[in-house]
């Protein structure tokens, strides 16, 4: 049988099947000090790993690595690879080594869970998205439906007739980038059409087949979201035995469908408070890291949601504190793009994170 290497999250690698041949060369590696980790069930011929990213590197390098079996070697210098991609998008460059970046909402709808009806209006709406703008925000996310836990559907017409002007005046106004906010096809094309760059799906393109043909059509980036169930829905008691590990398989199969249709710009999002529950939404932030493994930029979306009112007893108004905790430790851990409503203090927090990590004072 041919040795398989699994990411199982958390930093741990399950080894299956090793000939015996490998597995004296994982012990080989153990005894030189390349794992935090070994752990070895003969029964099963099942190996956990944790790696020591500077030994196992400098391991790798000796012999030009023809102690250590091939697929490992792949699969750990993927984990440890911290390059992120830089992307053509309708001509202008998303950079996800600029560190983190910062996607200001704008929600143009009259129910939406913090600011539902402060920008309903056309002007009021494209004069907040240029305010975010001007406060640090590379990207503005456009939605015209709530998807707050119970929303109920928007008709497509109304969805039209709600972001659309706005996505046309704002690209008016400026070259910023626009991600639209939607699981419809329709709408995604329409918006697109009208000067978008980016397709944020909550559904990852499951609620609506032609998603795909869309986004192939337009060779523009996809955000794709887990959740579980739908918005009307997803609240009545979600259950995981493991979130990471159910949110990680997830985007796995997401991603594979996506590229076998020829779609390779893939944003994924965790989808905190989507389906889950308080518990769920502190494993994901607290083990974002562990999908940094799918190579791919990770979107966190944390800012002023129930998880956060549930753990300082605050209202939605009243969440601005907790929201740049989260925001710094999904950062830390991993995430490329916060998902904020309050843009200003988003990126003074990142200011300073930035000047701590790495002396950036600029």
């Amino acid at each position: 049988m041919k040795l398989t290497a699994e990411f199982t999250g958390s930093l741990f690698f399950k080894i299956n099947d090793a000939e015996p041949f490998e597995l004296e060369q994982l012990k080989q590696l153990q005894r030189n000090g390349a794992f935090y980790f070994f752990r070895h069930d003969a029964q099963r011929n099942e190996t956990l790993i944790v790696p020591d990213e500077m030994r196992f590197s400098q391991l790798s390098e000796r012999n030009g690595g023809r102690d250590l079996p091939l697929r490992l070697q792949e699969m750990i210098r993927a984990r440890f690879d911290n390059s992120a991609p830089v992307w053509t998008v309708n001509h202008k460059t998303l950079d996800f080594n600029r560190g983190p970046l910062i996607m200001g909402i704008l929600n143009v709808t009259p129910d939406s869970f913090s600011d539902g009806g402060r920008f309903y209006e056309r002007d009021r709406a494209v004069e907040r998205a240029l305010q975010m703008e001007a406060e640090g925000a590379l990207l503005i996310d456009i939605g015209g439906e709530s998807t707050r836990p119970g929303a109920e559907p928007v008709p497509e017409e109304e969805e039209l007739r709600r972001v659309i002007p706005v996505i046309e005046k704002l690209r008016s106004k400026s070259d910023v980038l626009i991600s639209v906010d939607t699981y419809k096809s329709s709408i995604a094309r329409a918006a697109l059409k009208a000067g978008a760059d980016i397709v944020n799906d909550i559904s990852a393109a499951q609620f609506d087949d032609k998603m795909i043909e869309v986004v192939r059509d337009f060779d523009c980036p996809i955000i794709i979201m887990h959740i579980k169930g739908t918005p009307q829905n997803m609240q009545n008691n979600p259950y995981y035995e493991d979130v990471v590990e159910e949110v990680y398989h997830y985007f796995e199969e997401r991603i594979e469908r996506l590229e076998r249709a020829g779609i390779g710009k893939i944003i994924i999002d965790p989808g905190i408070g989507f389906g889950k529950r308080l518990e769920d939404n502190l494993h994901l932030l607290r083990d974002l890291k562990d999908f940094t493994f799918l190579q791919r930029p990770i979107l966190m979306g944390t800012s002023r949601k129930s998880f956060i009112g549930k753990i300082l007893n605050k209202e939605v108004d009243e969440r601005i504190y907790g929201s740049l905790a989260t925001q710094i430790l999904a950062v830390q851990n991993g995430a490329n793009i916060v998902r904020v409503h309050d843009v200003q203090a988003t990126q003074d927090a990142l200011k300073i994170l930035k000047a701590v990590q790495y002396f950036e004072t600029d």
